[in-house]
């Protein structure tokens, strides 16, 4: 029944980002407007601003075909910041990107969607990492935590309260 709830979620949650066209906001453009397919889906009232807003730090884990990415999130009301250590197969190293983070809702449970990932050393945009979106929802048999990024690889997430 989990795995049923869990894979009907993540369903779900790709949906939501290939549907509506979620996209990250271009890097290189500071006013960090949203697209044109962001406010569609707004109006479409399938994405709304969440009701109550999210403070504190968080470690989230979670893996994509074999690399773990283990990440700090930093809420502070309805937008944060999440830092994501990951080994990157493109450079043979591990890397950190760093990313904005948005919280909405949706008709399943609390969306935080990211969009300008960027790397942390220097603060260059990240060209080959999709940006995150995750998917906390509270079900009658328990939390579900899922990420699924724009390019619709999916995994459950761990979730650890920091602060």
């Amino acid at each position: 029944m989990k795995f049923k709830t869990t894979a009907t979620l993540g369903i779900l949650l790709i949906s939501v980002t290939g549907l509506f066209g979620i996209e990250s906001v271009d890097a290189r453009n500071n006013s960090e407007k949203p697209s044109s397919s962001y406010k569609i889906a707004q109006v479409n009232s399938q994405i709304t601003d969440a009701k109550s807003p999210i403070y504190g730090t968080f470690k989230l884990t979670y893996s994509v075909d074999g690399i773990v990415y283990e990440s700090t999130l930093v809420m502070n009301g309805y937008s944060g910041l999440m830092k994501t250590r990951y080994y990157s197969t493109n450079t043979g190293k591990t890397e950190v990107v760093r990313q904005n983070m948005t919280l909405k809702s949706i008709p399943i449970g609390l969306f935080l969607i990211g969009s300008n990932p960027v790397y942390d050393k220097n603060s260059e945009r990240a060209n080959d990492y999709s940006p995150d979106n995750f998917l906390f929802s509270i079900t009658p048999d328990g939390p579900i935590f899922y990420t699924c990024d724009r390019m619709e690889r999916c995994s459950h997430v761990d979730l650890e309260v920091i602060k």
